[in-house]
């Protein structure tokens, strides 16, 4: 059962490949991908120009082989075609494209690229019905018209139409029927009509009056129903009918032949003959061609045949100039047939056919009877016979001797054919036998090859087989004996191979060895008989490196010489000594020759990357054949190459094989002339007739343009209407006038800007695909006109403008010559200016360096003093303002320092990143207790909360200063003053803008300038002193070192603006610019490095000790919580600490808790440092607290005397610890001093004890109602409470904070010290004095005074006697 199946698969397989390859036609398509209005092609013409007119269903289409262009019905555009439905086509003696469709007649004008409509409406005149479906024209010019209602004449002269009908009588002139479908005119000039009811000559009569000879069919009694009419040879018409097949009219005897050359129930719809005496008939049931004295042949639509006919219903056929045969059908295009469309014969790979068993190809030999082998990577083994034209295969599905389907190469020898396999080794089988052979090879062998690639196998001298493996080396085995030997690549021996992957083999005519590797090529000589490493030579190798060429192919042609085709390389000569590299001057570039054959003539055939290449080799050129010739691909196998015959030859590739006879490639020589399609400016088509006046003809008549300035970038496309492979189309140009070398492409069209004007030649060559070239150009001329400034006119007016000017030249020379002396005086006064500026700059530096040594000198005891002070809070205060206005002295000075530094460029940036807003806000802040106290309308106005940027923060801290500053000096109390910070993608804004009386307009570009002040008199009255006219001129010193901008905003109409712009990024300043070891104030690092000694403990002290072992509450408050926690790890071993993460949570804690001490961040969320000091200080519950401010801003927070809600001190981050827990210790400790103070002294003012004014007028108060109840033993909690006006609990807190008593012990402390005064006075006894302080019981005021002061009062005032006498 199985031979039954293979032996039917076998002759169907032969069946396929026998109508496959017996078919000589093969047709290229041309279809709705490529540009076709619609698939059914119903008519077709070429014009005197070569271009194809193609009339389908939806528009004319013409082409030109480069690209279509379409007409349709535009209904509101009358020169449009009057119909998109096209069913006739005709050229006129004139030029003149005659279109019928189903509405109407139309004349197209190429010359206007206009359409005329001819329509039948009610006169005898006009068409006379509208579907037109033949036209032709007589002799005398005249167009003929066939519709479907009779024959209309147009006479070109008068301009109207002649109708003609079948009037339905008997006589034998008339016209057989009024539906006419083709109209022909015969080469002696006859006319002769086809209709649906027979066959008619037309008869002149004279006078433009036609009668009509019909002639009858010989067969049946029917009269043929004519559809198409075409001359078979000079004297004889073929037609074309409906019921009748086709047939044979003779013009010699104008009768119809009796021979019948098609069955007569062909439906025949169209008919030519084509060069070769061939008459391709089209019906509705596919293409028959009638050959001579041959039977004809059937060509039917085959889904899986892509070279043959696109629809089995074909509607037209035409044969072109050149006598290709182009093909009509309905919805299946455009079908073209030419010779050299059977160039070459493809075996692939095909279900239905079965031609191969795989379409990787990479070996091919013949037996020399008619048998060719293929070797397939994936189908095992195709053998086909040529005689039979059947083919069959061998692979691991019919066959269990073969074990892989992947053949590498193939060698016959005798009758065995050798089959090298990719990774099995090499079997043998036997072509007679048709059976495959064991033993042919020794078992050592065979293992040897076992998973080894058999790339190459030749025949050597002899029975020597030569094999060459895939990673193995080169085998020789003798047949005879059996023997082998290796020959492999040792890494240390020049004497070796250069690579053990063998990839091909040549046996030249000397028995030479040639083993091309897949690195280098190697040369093993036969020398005394025999071959030896010892003589072997190397050729595209480097020995230094270890690495060679890929070597594809090697050949010795007729003449013996060797030939190399390289990977990535090309084609090489040898010349005895070395291998020469041959350029192939081709339009693409060939990199790769995968095989070599010799023709006849010295000529090569190569497979390459590139396709096939003939080369010849005595005139040195080159013609290179692709898929779009028709081979079966453009890529190649190596060695895979076979000539069979004379001229037969056959290369293999990854898409089958591809076939040919050298002796008969047909060679395109029709060259048809190149036209012009196309021309636009900038990239817009030019309209004929259109506006701009450029053309007045469509392109391919128009000989010369005229183009002004404005329209001189322009392209011209071009094509030249070859229809043989058009892709191949080649094309050179070029411009004289321009350039005078061609310019060779292959796209049909070209640009060009002209910046010159003048005339101007463009000229361009078309070559086909055979690349044969034009010998006259298409030509262009070009005038561009010059732009208006540049005619004639203008250059006048230039000339008198240039004398214009000459004089005007003379006279101002005159003028600067007086004027040269006066600023020579100018520029003197300038260098005096210069140097007076330099000695008075030199002067303050001079000044500054003075002023420094003794400042320093003040500031650095006074430092120290407020360290560790621990006098009254008045005198510390004092204190603090004495550091302020130093500190602020210390800064003019070094200001004056920093603009030496600017005025010689020594002034450097060390910019940081860093969050600017935070920074501008610490410095705004700085300044918002001062505008508080004040009245100021103070705002900070942002739209982020962060913005990066590259600044250097003490200079740009100057800047704001200065800045801010200036707009409190300059502006009244009560004002307003606003701090506005916007973003856009590169730049931050910073405004700073007050409603003061502004800059007067004269003066706002000089503030900037050095020791420029407004005059005194500009100044507004709350301007107190002077400047030194420096600040601005720094600040935009700085500014510009930034790279930025400062500048006065010129919009606001009261007060100022001065705008600060900062780059962001840091593309704009240097890598040396940049501070890359920066640490913030907030970085823990600048805190862990001085933990890195130990400090010394400042805490140990017999002073320090309090009788109280609690500790004292520090409340700390610091958003950052790595430095919070530090900072509380530094205080928590002397104090208990509170943390708040912000200002509102701090002022909650405050209020609850009553701490000894608040530290405060600055900028925290919620509520900033600054504003909880002052709520602290406005709040009689805590306005004795103390408060610490950490800020990076120090030296620009205002320290004014009486300003009561500030801080008590500041301390600037980074801090030293060491300083930091001084700080914190003395100001805990000076409020325990002054509670004890109170105790000790016997008058203190209330000022000595407090540092709040709240607190001093409170604690007045207290003291003033004390003294006035001192003798009112009644005077008790309540009613001090309700004298002072607040409640117990806040009595208690206050009293205990300013004393460190509660409200009862400070009453009895207030009546001792009152008692002690009055018995110093001596005035009154103990008892009055007691009763006089409030006390109802002396004995009782005596124990009190005796605990208050350690004596009784008697013993006190003999001591206070005893010590008055001592005075004395």
């Amino acid at each position: 059962m199985r031979n039954v199946i293979l032996y039917i698969f076998l002759l169907s397989t032969i069946a396929c490949f026998s109508q496959n390859q017996e078919n000589p036609f093969k047709f290229k398509h041309l279809g709705t991908s490529d540009g076709l209005s619609q698939s059914s092609v119903i008519a077709m013409e070429q014009d005197n120009l070569g271009r194809m007119w193609l009339g389908t269903r939806d528009g004319l289409n013409l082409y030109d082989g480069s690209g279509f262009r379409i007409f349709r019905n535009i209904p509101t555009d009358s020169t449009s075609i009057s119909n998109s439905d096209i069913l006739s086509i005709k050229e006129d003696s004139e030029g003149y494209i005659w279109i019928g469709t189903y509405n109407g007649l139309n004349k197209y004008d190429p010359r206007k690229d206009t359409f005329q409509r001819f329509y039948h409406y009610n006169d005898k005149n006009s068409l006379c019905d509208n579907s037109i479906w033949a036209i032709e024209e007589a002799s005398d010019g005249n167009i003929w018209i066939g519709t479907s209602n009779g024959l209309s004449i147009y006479d070109k002269e008068a301009k109207r139409f002649d109708n003609y009908f079948d009037k339905g009588d008997s006589a034998d002139n008339r016209l057989p029927s009024n539906y006419v479908l083709s109209i022909l005119k015969a080469n002696n000039g006859t006319l002769w009509l086809g209709t649906s009811k027979g066959f008619c000559k037309v008869m002149d009569k004279g006078g433009n009056n036609y009668v009509f000879q019909a002639s009858h069919a010989p067969f049946g009694e029917t009269e043929a129903f004519v559809q198409t009419m075409s001359l078979c040879d000079e004297n004889t018409i073929c037609v074309g009918t409906k019921n009748m097949g086709i047939l044979k009219f003779d013009l010699i005897s104008e009768r119809f032949l009796d021979t019948k050359i098609l069955n007569q129930n062909e439906d025949v719809r169209a008919i030519v003959a084509d060069d070769n005496g061939q008459i391709w008939s089209g019906t509705s049931n596919g293409i028959v061609v009638l050959k001579n004295n041959k039977a004809p042949e059937q060509l039917l639509y085959d889904s899986k045949d892509q070279n043959g006919i696109s629809h089995n219903y074909i509607k037209s056929i035409f044969k072109d100039i050149k006598g290709s045969i182009w093909i009509g059908s309905y919805y299946g295009g455009v079908d073209i047939w030419d010779d050299s469309n059977n160039n070459f014969i493809n075996f692939n790979e095909s279900s239905a056919k079965g031609l191969l068993s795989h379409k990787v190809v990479s070996s091919i030999v013949d037996d020399g009877n008619g048998h060719l082998y293929f070797g397939t990577e994936g189908g095992g083994m195709t053998i086909y016979n040529s005689n039979t034209k059947a083919s069959r295969f061998i692979n691991t599905v019919n066959s269990k001797i073969i074990e892989s389907d992947n053949i590498k190469s193939l060698l016959l020898d005798e009758n065995v054919l050798w089959i090298g396999t990719f990774n099995r080794g090499i079997e043998t089988y036997n072509i007679v036998k048709n059976k495959f052979e064991k033993g042919v090879f020794p078992e050592p062998l065979n293992e040897a090859f076992e998973g080894t690639g058999i790339n190459t196998m030749k025949k050597g001298l002899d029975n020597d087989i030569w094999i060459g493996t895939f990673g193995k080396g080169l085998w020789r085995y003798n047949k005879k004996d059996q023997s082998y030997v290796r020959f492999i690549n040792k890494s240390n021996s020049e004497q070796s191979l250069t690579n053990d992957r063998v990839r091909s083999l040549m046996v030249d005519k000397g028995s030479n060895i040639w083993i091309g590797t897949q690195s280098g090529l190697n040369l093993l000589p036969f020398y005394d008989g025999s071959y030896s490493n010892n003589r072997l030579k190397r050729f595209f190798y480097n020995g230094h490196i270890g690495s060679g060429e890929d070597i594809l192919t090697i050949f010795q042609d007729s003449k013996g010489v060797i030939w190399v085709g390289i990977r990535g390389k090309g084609l090489f000569r040898f010349n005895g000594n070395e291998f020469e590299p041959v350029t192939i001057a081709t339009s693409n570039q060939v990199t790769s020759v995968y095989a070599i054959l010799e023709g006849a003539n010295n000529t090569l055939w190569m497979s390459c990357n590139e396709g096939l290449v003939k080369y010849d080799v005595v005139n040195n050129s080159f013609m290179t054949y692709s898929k779009k010739d028709g081979l079966v691909g453009n890529e190649f196998s190596s060695g895979a190459a076979l000539k069979q015959g004379a001229s037969t030859f056959f290369f293999g590739g990854p898409h089958g094989v591809s076939s040919f006879d050298a002796e008969n490639i047909s060679r395109n020589d029709h060259v048809p002339q190149v036209i012009l399609t196309d021309f636009k400016i900038k990239s817009t088509s030019v309209k004929v007739g259109g506006e701009s006046g450029i053309l007045a003809q469509s392109m391919p008549f128009t000989k010369a343009i005229d183009l002004n300035h404005e329209n001189t970038n322009f392209s011209i496309s071009f094509a030249i209407p070859n229809y043989i492979n058009p892709n191949s189309n080649q094309y050179k140009y070029r411009m004289l006038g321009l350039e005078d070398n061609w310019t060779h492409t292959n796209r049909p069209s070209v640009n060009y800007t002209i910046q010159r004007p003048g005339n101007y030649i463009f000229e361009v060559k078309g070559a086909n695909n055979d690349g044969v070239w034009n010998k006259e150009s298409a030509s262009l001329e070009i005038n561009v006109r010059p732009a208006p400034w540049l005619t004639i006119w203008a250059k006048i007016c230039y000339l008198l403008a240039i004398l214009g000017i000459a004089y005007w030249l003379i006279v101002s020379i005159r003028s600067k010559t007086k004027l040269k002396h006066k600023l020579q005086l100018e520029h003197l006064e300038n260098q005096r200016n210069q140097e007076i500026n330099d000695a008075k700059l030199k002067f303050f530096t001079n000044i500054s360096h003075e002023f420094r040594t003794p400042l320093t000198l003040i500031t650095g005891p006074l430092e120290q003093l407020l360290t560790d002070y621990k006098g009254s809070s008045v005198v510390y205060k004092k204190l603090l303002v004495i550091e302020s206005s130093a500190n602020r002295l210390l800064q003019l000075i070094n200001r004056l320092m920093d603009f030496r530094k600017l005025e010689h460029q020594k002034y450097t940036l060390e910019a940081a990143e860093g969050n600017i807003i935070k920074f501008l806000q610490e410095i705004y802040l700085s300044f918002s207790e001062y505008a508080k106290c004040n009245g100021y309308d103070y705002e900070f106005k942002t739209e982020e909360e962060k913005i990066l940027v590259y600044y250097d923060r003490p200079k740009l801290e100057q800047v704001f200063y200065n800045l801010i500053s200036n707009a409190f000096k300059y502006t009244p109390s009560g004002g307003r003053i606003v701090i506005s910070i916007k973003k856009d993608p590169s730049n931050i804004i910073i405004d700073v803008t007050d409603s003061g009386p502004g800059i007067p307009e004269a003066y706002r570009n000089k503030v900037f300038d050095r020791f420029f002040e407004i005059p005194e008199y500009q100044k507004p009255a709350t301007v107190q002193g002077t400047g030194t006219g420096i600040g601005l001129s720094i600040a935009k010193s700085i500014i510009d070192l930034h790279k930025g901008t400062i500048h006065i905003d010129d919009g606001k109409v009261q007060g100022t603006t001065f705008r600060v712009s900062l780059k962001l990024g840091s593309d704009h300043i240097t890598d040396k610019d940049i501070n890359e070891n920066y640490k913030f104030s907030d970085d823990l690092g600048l805190y862990v490095e001085q933990m890195e000694t130990p400090l010394d403990d400042t805490f140990l002290g017999p002073e320090e000790v309090l009788a109280d072992k609690e500790k004292d509450t520090v409340l700390l408050v610091e958003d950052n919580v790595p430095l919070r926690k530090f900072i509380k790890e530094l205080l928590k071993e002397k104090y208990k600490v509170l943390e708040a993460g912000n200002g509102r949570e701090a002022l909650l804690k405050a209020l609850k808790h009553l701490p000894c001490l608040v530290i405060s961040d600055v900028i925290m969320p919620e509520m900033v440092g600054t504003e909880l000091c002052a709520k602290l200080k406005a709040n009689i519950k805590t306005s004795h607290i103390p408060v610490i401010l950490l800020t990076s801003r120090t030296a620009l927070i205002y320290k004014f005397e009486g300003l009561e809600n500030g801080a008590d001190d500041y301390i600037s981050k980074p801090f030293n610890i060491k300083e930091f827990k001084l700080r914190v210790k003395n100001l805990i400790d000076s409020s325990k001093r002054l509670q004890i103070k109170f105790s000790k002294e016997e008058r203190l003012a209330p000022s000595e004890i407090v540092t709040s004014s709240m607190d001093e007028k409170l604690l007045k108060k207290a003291l003033n109602i004390v003294e006035d109840n001192i003798s009112n033993s009644n005077f008790d909690i309540i009613a001090f409470c309700s004298e002072l006006g607040v409640s117990r609990t806040l009595l208690f807190t206050k009293i205990k904070a300013w004393t460190n008593f509660t409200p009862n012990e400070f009453i009895q402390e207030v009546r001792m010290k009152r008692a002690a005064q009055l018995l110093e006075q001596g005035n009154l006894n103990i008892s009055e004095v007691s009763y006089e302080v409030g006390f109802k019981n002396p004995k009782y005021f005596s124990k009190c005074f005796q605990k208050k002061y350690g004596l009784g009062p008697s013993a006190y005032i003999q001591k206070f006697s005893e010590n008055l006498f001592d005075l004395n």
